[in-house]
């Protein structure tokens, strides 16, 4: 006679219905998912899940391996990934990086980075697939708030991630880590029951490594007086998630009233306050693909924004972007070099005109009676030059002659966007300002083929 109870599920079939019930919310059929498949226990165990759930759950699945060049064995490594994914009919695609341009990051984070910008370039992916786990969590959370990060920080790692390509609009694959409530001994326990195989990082013993340091010295010690801590720092990690989705909601709300054009109201920064209008420039600078800068950093950028007078100029470095204000605005740009005060190019006849060194590009649309007359220009061609100063322009043919520095100022252009505004010249006439006009003379006549030209800043 059978038994009427009903068996308990083995750990292994818990642990995939675990990963199983982390991935069903949020794939969709035909998902294309790319593992990052490093060879070691973790990778090669999310390996083994997600082959074994590709049927059930409808998704394709491919893997890539970054070789970091850092250990003696990379290559070998990469050779396992390589045999194992053929043994499966998984594609694998294989990455050489170079961390040397991020060294002074330390090999940690300079590692992190250049996997991450692989990430990013995967451009026929949906999700890419990590294997970090509850141990990690932990580590992550711990970490973190060492180097005394804030709210956003201390939520570590999520389930899903966006990324963005570049670090900018374009969206990339996000990245999923299906394994994040799983413990280290459940998937050792996995391993060894499905008798897979998996190479061995000698780096992962290295303590001189921050994140080994508290794996192999801090840990063990915390386990003996609160054995459950993965438990409870995860849990931590999900609150802190959970506070920081709230304040990325109030800035939104808050940038509603505060942002315009791409602009801050600075009188508006005021009446949120300190803590606010904060909140509100960390997520501006996360739209944008920058990082956060240091708590002090950015309450001196505040400072400096909220106290300075009217006609004050505004400039405060916020790591790869700047803080600037003008005319009662404050603006977050991404951080240029300052243009070469003697530059000319000549105009090669494009349509597009890129600029680089300004940070933009000219565009050129031909329009019949309108803009720079295409006859007036003739065989001299166009140039480009900035400000020196004491430029003057009359735009009708009965108006004055006035200073280019009055008309930009009348434009209510920033001084900055003044300094990189290209001039368009026909030898040494000027003879154009985009945002301004054509220099009265010209333009195109009535049935004549002419260039209305415009200048377009880089996003």
């Amino acid at each position: 006679m059978a038994s009427s109870r009903k068996s308990k599920p083995n750990s292994v079939d818990a642990l995939e219905a675990t990963v199983r019930a982390a991935l069903e919310p949020l794939l969709f059929p035909r998902a294309r998912l790319v593992l990052s498949l490093s060879g070691g226990l973790d990778s090669m165990v999310l390996l083994e899940l997600l082959r074994r759930l590709a049927g059930p759950l409808d998704f394709r699945l491919a893997c890539i391996h970054i070789n970091h060049n850092i250990s003696p064995n990379a290559r070998l490594w990469a050779a396992f990934c390589a045999r194992r994914c053929k043994r499966h009919d998984i594609a694998l695609a294989l990455h050489q990086v170079d961390i040397g341009p991020h060294r002074a990051e330390g090999v940690e984070a300079a590692a992190r980075r250049v996997r991450y910008q692989v990430y990013a370039a995967q451009s026929q992916a949906d999700f890419i697939v990590l294997a970090q786990h509850l141990d990690d969590q932990a580590e992550t959370l711990l970490l973190q708030l060492l180097r005394g990060a804030g709210v956003k920080g201390g939520a570590s790692m999520p389930l899903i991630r966006d990324q963005h390509r570049g670090g900018k609009r374009t969206r990339a694959a996000a990245i999923l880590r299906p394994m994040l409530g799983l413990a280290r001994t459940q998937i050792e326990s996995y391993a060894r029951a499905r008798k897979l195989k998996w190479v061995e990082d000698e780096s992962n013993q290295d303590t001189r490594y921050d994140r080994n340091f508290l794996r192999h010295r801090v840990f063990p010690i915390i386990e003996q007086a609160f054995p459950g801590y993965r438990a409870t720092l995860g849990r931590a990690a999900r609150h802190l998630a959970e506070a920081s989705r709230t304040l990325d909601l109030l800035a939104e709300d808050d940038a509603k009233r505060a942002l315009q054009d791409g602009t801050l109201e600075v009188a508006e920064l005021r009446r949120l306050g300190s803590a606010r209008s904060k909140n509100l420039l960390r997520w501006l600078l996360q739209r944008q693909g920058a990082a956060a800068p240091e708590a002090d950093r950015l309450q001196e950028a505040l400072r400096q924004l909220l106290e300075a007078g009217d006609d004050a100029s505004v400039r405060v470095a916020l790591g790869a972007s700047e803080l600037r204000r003008y005319a009662g605005r404050a603006y977050l740009l991404p951080s240029l070099p300052q243009p070469p005060a003697d530059l000319r190019c000549e105009w090669d006849g494009k349509r597009l005109w890129s600029l680089p060194q300004l940070g933009g590009a000219l565009h050129f649309e031909r329009r019949t009676g309108a803009g720079l007359g295409r006859l007036r220009v003739g065989e001299f061609g166009l140039n480009l030059r900035l400000r020196q100063g004491g430029e003057k322009l009359r735009l009708r043919a009965k108006g004055s002659t006035r200073s280019l520095k009055n008309l930009l100022q009348e434009m209510r252009l920033p001084p900055w966007e003044r300094e990189r505004l290209p001039l368009i010249y026909c030898a040494d006439t000027l003879v154009a300002v985009p945002g301004l006009g054509v220099a009265s003379g010209w333009e195109a006549g009535a049935g004549e083929s002419g260039w209305q030209i415009s200048w377009r800043p880089h996003d």
